[in-house]
């Protein structure tokens, strides 16, 4: 496979995983099993949220309050199926534009307004009756300009302006960072990144280097960040200075499958989405889940995972400009707040008080937590298909010590089959999660 990230059905979770950040994250809003990929947050506060679809030209873009109320901006994007990598692509993610403009950014397809950048006007827009393809004004095809240069796949999957407002692009179908010049919308390739050598003794002899993101850097030039296709190497991706003659090199490098970037408004310090790391060929084609995590890139080259414990495997992220963090979970479809302006205060959950036992267990297993306050709690137990076993709902608890005790069974009674299986805790809409193995 080389690029999409969807990577749900032979998925392990790691057997334990605890927040390291500075706050739990807040659960904003959920049931986005659309392909839940992009999210950015407007002047106005508005979180947009993108879905790339199931592959039948329904990719979505939402936007949600800060109370998580949805209202659907935009409906039948282009979605379609690859059926030699049995991956799907759609709308990635949104750029707002000057003049009240909205900018949708489409992956790899067939449709005629797939591989393009899709400009709309929200003055168009009456919150109940969202946009379709008939409100594009401005359709920016960048998959004819690709294959014209004789490359198989065309996937711009993030762009970024500099300051005479010509366009970058990273395009991962091609592996190329793009320009268009902004006065006479030509394209033209910058950069075609160069493959990695894979050590591994499976796998391609070399893996390609995929540009998942370019930001505009204070002062001119680019930051480009990669992750690596099949065998996705640990430790591989890096981030990459860009001049403006072209030149890209090593900014830092030591990550695994970064997907997205974004400066922290408090700080200006850069910061880089790991999407996840693969797990042991010998064990699993699939990402690891629990391994997605923001890392902020600090002067001197240390580095602070500001961000972890998200659960299921992340695409991007994005600050508001007060420097809260937001971050999608693929797998949950579950956009996530990491509250660091506020997140002196109090919190209802203990995250490295969560104890699970026994584990592995055959009949029955035991998850206790801590609270801080009082809080409203529920749980929910996942297979690894992200499918919900079993439902519980534990209303308004005290603080203290509290538990629930899960049976091994699914919602209708019958018993689950041995396996791992996730929980996930939501106390005040605070996120903790975990693991259990059930032997039979």
């Amino acid at each position: 496979m080389k690029k999409q990230l969807l990577l749900l059905a032979t998925a392990m979770f790691m057997a334990t995983f605890t927040l390291t950040a500075q706050v739990a994250p807040t659960v904003v809003a959920g049931n986005f099993f659309g392909g839940l990929i992009g999210v950015d947050v407007a002047a106005d506060g508005g979180i947009w949220v993108t879905e790339y679809g199931s592959g039948n030209d329904d990719g979505v873009v939402t936007i949600l309050d800060q109370a998580g109320n949805k209202t659907v901006f935009m409906t039948g994007l282009p979605s379609s199926l690859n059926p030699l990598t049995d991956e799907i692509a759609g709308p990635f993610r949104t750029y707002q534009m000057a003049g009240n403009k909205v900018l949708v950014v489409v992956g790899e397809g067939t449709h005629a307004q797939a591989e393009a950048f899709l400009v709309v006007d929200k003055t168009d827009f009456t919150p109940g009756t969202p946009l379709t393809l008939a409100n594009v004004e401005q359709t920016i095809k960048i998959g004819d300009f690709v294959h014209a240069q004789g490359f198989l796949q065309s996937d711009p999957y993030n762009l970024a302006w500099d300051a005479n407002g010509d366009m970058y692009i990273v395009d991962a179908g091609a592996n190329s960072i793009l320009k268009r010049n902004s006065t006479t919308g030509d394209l033209s390739i910058v950069k075609t990144l160069d493959g990695i050598p894979n050590p591994l003794p499976f796998g391609p002899p070399v893996a390609d280097a995929v540009p998942t993101d370019i930001v505009a850097k204070p002062g001119g030039g680019f930051y480009v960040c990669n992750l690596t296709g099949f065998p996705f190497l640990e430790g591989a991706a890096s981030v990459f200075n860009l001049d403006a003659a072209g030149n890209l090199s090593v900014y830092q490098s030591g990550f695994t499958c970064l997907t997205d970037m974004a400066f922290d408004p408090k700080d200006g310090n850069l910061c880089v989405m790991q999407f996840g790391v693969f797990g042991p060929v010998d064990t699993t084609l699939n990402f690891i889940l629990g391994t997605a995590m923001v890392i902020k890139l600090l002067p001197g080259g240390d580095r602070d995972t500001i961000a972890s414990g998200i659960g299921g495997l992340a695409s991007s992220f994005t600050f508001d400009a007060a420097g809260d963090l937001y971050v999608t979970d693929l797998v949950f479809g579950v956009v996530l707040k990491y509250d660091f302006v506020s997140g002196a205060a109090e919190r209802p959950v203990v995250a490295a008080n969560v104890r699970t036992f026994p584990n592995p267990f055959t009949e029955k297993t035991v998850i206790e937590y801590d609270l801080q306050t009082p809080a409203a709690v529920s749980a929910d137990i996942f297979d690894l298909q992200g499918r919900l076993v079993q439902h519980f709902d534990e209303g308004e608890k005290s603080a203290g010590t509290h538990s629930f005790t899960w049976g091994g069974q699914r919602g209708s009674g019958q018993l689950a089959e041995a396996g791992l299986y996730v929980w996930r805790l939501l106390a005040n809409g605070q996120l903790v999660s975990g693991t259990v193995n059930l032997v039979r």
